[in-house]
């Protein structure tokens, strides 16, 4: 099964997720171009403030985010639950006070074995807020929504909350295309390393191809299902839909690259098949032309080896020559009817 996060399982889901302590970060814009950083407490006052951005953070949810999901911000039980369980594919639940929406983010993770991985990240969208929640750092993300929040500059035709979500949502597609130019890059190098005439080193190479073939299969149906989640979104949220189309372009550019290089390990695993198949095909062919030749030379000395008190030709010199120029014989019949059919 294709693990779409890295890292060790956490207890009673089934999926890997990095262990760690939990960490709450809440950047708010505050009007006139102020930024501070909140604490839990204060966060329910600002959020009532008119004209104001708020960013919450949760990165390895814990009792105080779910506090502050249950009682602060006081969201659907549903939301909280898909917010504190990992989830295998994105999703989107619209409500009347806010949506939730669960993103990936690609990673290629490994030194000696290299594996395409994704970090869920999921978002809870409301009007002057936006809340993410991941089980590993996705440094895009964040830098991306701590510019927006500083900058201070909101579109006026989209609400705050909106337009950090698609600051996040962007963040998370266009970095899909560098973590699979990678995957491209290291499935070149692997294709390079198989070679037929050393499979116990090729191996290795094969293997990982087969997994990145696996990985890339899985992250494609990945990828079209949040495509379709940002197309949902854009529906939903007429004043995102121009933004929300570009992000969705970028998806569908990484699934059509998704699908290019998935097509070229397969290309790269079946030539190494083709050309293995080939050498071992060629070893067949020597076998069968050396068997070709001895089989009669085999068959006259069987004869002449046996243990009788009396052979023919025994007790006469010219019998020997004879017996060794019917060899000879044998062997240039066997060679020209061997070439003459093309085996040789």
């Amino acid at each position: 099964m294709w693990d779409p996060t890295g890292g060790q399982t956490r207890e009673g889901s089934g999926l890997p997720v990095e262990y760690g302590e939990e960490e709450i970060q809440i950047l708010a814009s505050l009007g006139d171009g102020q930024v501070g950083r909140l604490s839990p407490g204060e966060l329910q006052v600002v959020l009532e403030e008119p004209g104001t951005a708020v960013w919450i953070d949760l990165l390895r949810p814990g009792a105080g985010s779910r506090e502050i999901l249950e009682n602060v911000l006081g969201l659907n039980p549903l939301t909280v639950e898909d917010c504190l369980s990992p989830l295998r594919m994105p999703k989107m639940d619209v409500f009347p006070e806010n949506a939730f929406v669960a993103a990936f983010a690609a990673r290629l993770a490994g030194d000696s074995w290299r594996q395409l991985r994704a970090i869920e990240v999921d978002l809870v969208v409301g009007e002057n807020y936006l809340v993410t929640v991941r089980d590993s750092p996705v440094s895009e993300v964040s830098r991306r929504l701590d510019r927006r929040i500083r900058s201070g500059s909101v579109a006026e035709d989209v609400s705050t909350g909106g337009m950090l979500a698609y600051d996040a949502m962007d963040a998370l597609v266009d970095g899909h295309l560098p973590a699979l130019v990678n995957v491209a890059a290291v499935s070149e190098d692997l294709e390079e390393s198989l070679d037929p005439s050393n499979e116990r080193a090729s191996v290795n190479a094969l293997e990982n191809l087969i997994s990145l073939r696996r990985d890339l299969q899985a992250f494609r149906r990945l990828a079209m299902a949040q495509q379709e989640s940002l197309r949902r979104l854009g529906r939903v949220s007429q004043d995102l839909r121009a933004y929300l189309s570009d992000a969705s372009d970028n998806q569908r550019e990484a699934v059509d690259m998704t699908e290019a290089i998935r097509d070229y390990v397969e290309g790269a695993i079946e030539a190494y098949r083709m050309r293995r198949d080939e050498r071992s095909e060629l070893g067949i062919r020597r076998l069968t032309v050396l068997a070709a030749v001895l089989g009669p030379l085999t068959v006259l000395a069987g004869w002449y080896g046996m243990n009788f008190s009396y052979l023919p030709g025994a007790e006469s010199v010219l019998a020997f020559w004879l017996f060794i120029l019917v060899q000879v014989a044998f062997v240039v019949g066997a060679v020209w009817y061997l070439r003459r059919r093309g085996l040789l």
